[in-house]
């Protein structure tokens, strides 16, 4: 595996410009992760955790679907990526400490998992839509994000764009837009393969099951950087933006993040944890302050 920001770099010049999660199956034991105080030195400090409703005072129970690189994922048994990092430095403002648990992306998005109290916000890389919105209380957008269409090299030049997959076997993420791209926008006979996590996904291409994988461009993007039998040929700019979420009702939580948010923007941190694992400033990111809009 390359480097954290080798591969980063090489992920940015395949393109700019980075839409939904993946799932896993079962829940895993939640496992704590570090706080990152020395990246948060300027954050301004928010309410004290008791005031956010938090399951456990002193704690940041986050639900994530992992693996989902270069997101969220286990690195030496600890978890690891820009959402985790982005989180851990959120809940070092609140003086809190986060605890990551791996959770199935339909309980994610659907807000299930938020309503069950099985945690207090959910980091798992997930587009800002309508419908999630009803269930979930996001916060302001961190991250814009579009869709991709990833092949293996040897089938770039005869599947270079998602209208010559007709007849072919499209694998997708279930409960993504990404599934929902394919959906509306593959040619009528492309058959769309739902496959539970992006590991899967990956595997089915290299086995030879589907034709291309479409979903987020920077999971494609990171994918590719590390195995050169695999190619981006194509990016939809679907307009869409990431948030984390908290239950619809905790609004003290969700408030409390995005005074984070703009305090980490505001210090430069967001900028060193986008250039850590994208390998360059973020051009034109999204205003912390700006409120939520839903995605296509």
């Amino acid at each position: 595996m390359l480097s954290r920001r080798t591969s980063a770099a090489a992920l940015m010049a395949v393109t700019l410009l980075l839409a939904a999660c993946g799932s896993t199956d079962e829940p895993e034991t939640s496992t704590p992760a570090g706080g990152g105080s020395e990246a948060t030195a300027g954050a301004e400090e928010a309410a004290p955790s008791g005031d956010l409703n938090l399951i456990s005072e002193g704690t940041l129970a986050v639900c994530t679907d992992s693996p989902y690189q270069p997101f969220e994922f286990e690195e030496d048994g600890e978890f690891t990526g820009f959402d985790v990092d982005l989180m851990n430095a959120v809940a070092d403002g609140l003086g809190v400490e986060a605890e990551y648990q791996v959770t199935p992306f339909d309980a994610i998005q659907s807000g299930a998992a938020l309503n069950a109290r099985q945690c207090d916000v959910a980091a798992s890389a997930m587009t800002i839509t309508d419908e999630r919105a009803g269930n979930l209380g996001f916060t302001d957008p961190y991250f814009d994000a579009e869709q991709s269409l990833l092949v293996t090299q040897d089938n770039a030049g005869t599947y270079a764009a998602l209208d010559d997959l007709a007849g072919q076997r499209v694998g997708v993420q279930a409960a993504t837009t990404g599934q929902r791209y394919a959906e509306e926008n593959a040619p009528e006979d492309t058959e769309i393969v739902e496959y539970p996590d992006s590991s899967a996904l990956f595997q089915a291409l290299q086995g030879g099951e589907i034709a291309a994988i479409l979903q987020d461009f920077p999971v494609n993007a990171f994918f590719a950087t590390q195995n050169d039998t695999v190619t981006v040929v194509e990016q939809y700019p679907t307009g869409e933006q990431y948030g984390f979420a908290a239950q619809v009702d905790n609004t003290g939580l969700t408030d409390a993040i995005n005074e984070q948010l703009e305090s980490l923007r505001t210090d430069g941190t967001y900028d060193d944890i986008y250039m850590e694992w994208f390998g360059e400033a973020p051009d034109g990111a999204t205003d912390a302050a700006s409120p939520s809009t839903a995605a296509s």
